[in-house]
């Protein structure tokens, strides 16, 4: 559904003036109708009914177009506060990521150290047994660089 939404919108902001156009004439058709019909029923008198026509018509044709404006209008204004909450709701969601994301830095940070406390203790004592024994430690501290490596 979400493709066809995208569909609708995406029409919408390219062919929107010919859908205006087309309900103004839309519009004025069906009001153009019941003139004539109007005119039909009431007795046609030839050029006069003909002129009462064309006169009822162009009245319209203003009130058709404020009334096709406040149509496309509408929808404009729905279209305005759809695309405002879609980025209010897309700024929420970055906002959450990034902070998923910091917090996922802080404990990998955190349980990184925790690593290096245990190293450093499990080294420690190994050197303080080994003294303990009388014997010679030469293992060096964790994380520090042998023979010129990392």
């Amino acid at each position: 559904m979400g493709a066809f939404w995208r569909a609708v919108r995406d029409f919408w902001r390219t062919g929107k003036a010919g859908v205006a156009l087309f309900l103004v004439s839309l519009f004025v058709t069906i009001y153009g109708y019941i003139a004539l019909d109007y005119e039909l029923t009431s007795g046609w008198q030839g050029h006069e009914s003909v002129q009462n026509v064309l006169k009822d018509i162009s009245d319209f044709i203003p009130v058709g177009a404020v009334f096709v404006g406040m149509i496309v209008g509408g929808i404009d204004l729905l279209m305005l506060l759809s695309d405002w909450y879609l980025a209010r709701k897309e700024k929420q969601i970055q906002a959450a990521k990034a902070e998923a994301k910091a917090e996922g830095k802080a404990e990998g940070k955190a349980e990184g150290k925790a690593e290096v406390y245990q190293e450093i203790a499990a080294w420690h004592a190994r050197r303080t047994a080994t003294e303990a024994r009388g014997e010679t430690f030469t293992e060096p501290p964790p994380g520090v660089p042998q023979n010129g490596t990392e």
